[in-house]
């Protein structure tokens, strides 16, 4: 069988396709699009912005995109997975003898603290007030929400079966959310660290596997 060789030195690479050409542009704007968002905050980010950190034309931008709201849903898309997986490999790295629930909640915590991941939740506060982002999130959200219940089940296999198990984890996921908005003015007050704890002990409480009742003798 003939052995593959390597093309002559000097061989220019293989042109890419038009798709492929086409999915470097998107991806371009979508990380200056968060990037504009972590240093300028929704409201002062502009297309304009975005194109120039991008190296490319506001023509360009909208060649992809037909209006800013759709811009910003589909940045938030395209974060959301980076930050699950680094979460992830953050929960893998820590001791397995460790509480699992615990880790749990302490590298979501962490995964809130991200510059990108707080400037996302800005869009979803920004989106009360904006019916055309409001939509192009939901678009957004669901699935990424079910991509979370699905990690979920991932993290924790035997408490998945509780039937409880989902609304537990949307409780967790709120409360995490709730606390870094409500407290972006005072990240380092102690306050954080009990909540933390005290969801952590709930959390154990509420998917601990449910006793059964010992069934009552007849009566003779």
């Amino acid at each position: 069988m003939a052995s593959k060789t390597s093309p002559p030195e000097g061989t220019p690479p293989p042109r890419r396709t038009q798709q492929e050409r086409r999915e470097t542009t998107r991806r371009k704007l979508l990380d200056a699009t968060i990037q504009a968002l972590v240093e300028l905050g929704h409201a002062r980010l502009t297309t304009v912005d975005v194109a120039k950190r991008a190296g490319l034309s506001q023509g360009a931008l909208f060649t992809h995109f037909d209006t800013k709201e759709e811009l910003l849903a589909a940045a938030v898309e395209h974060l959301f997975p980076r930050i699950i997986q680094d979460y992830l490999a953050g929960v893998g790295a820590r001791p397995s003898n460790k509480d699992r629930i615990a880790t749990a909640v302490d590298m979501l915590w962490a995964a809130y603290q991200r510059p990108e991941l707080q400037a996302a939740i800005e869009l979803y506060v920004a989106a009360r007030t904006n019916p055309e982002l409001r939509a192009a999130l939901e678009a957004v959200d669901g699935p990424h929400r079910e991509n979370l219940h699905r990690v979920a089940r991932e993290l924790f296999p035997e408490a998945a079966t509780h039937p409880e198990f989902d609304g537990v984890v949307e409780l967790a996921l709120d409360a995490v959310q709730g606390a870094v908005v409500g407290g972006s003015a005072r990240p380092n007050d102690p306050a954080h660290r009990r909540m933390l704890d005290t969801l952590t002990r709930f959390m154990r409480t509420a998917l601990s596997p449910t006793p059964e009742r010992p069934r009552r003798r007849p009566r003779p």
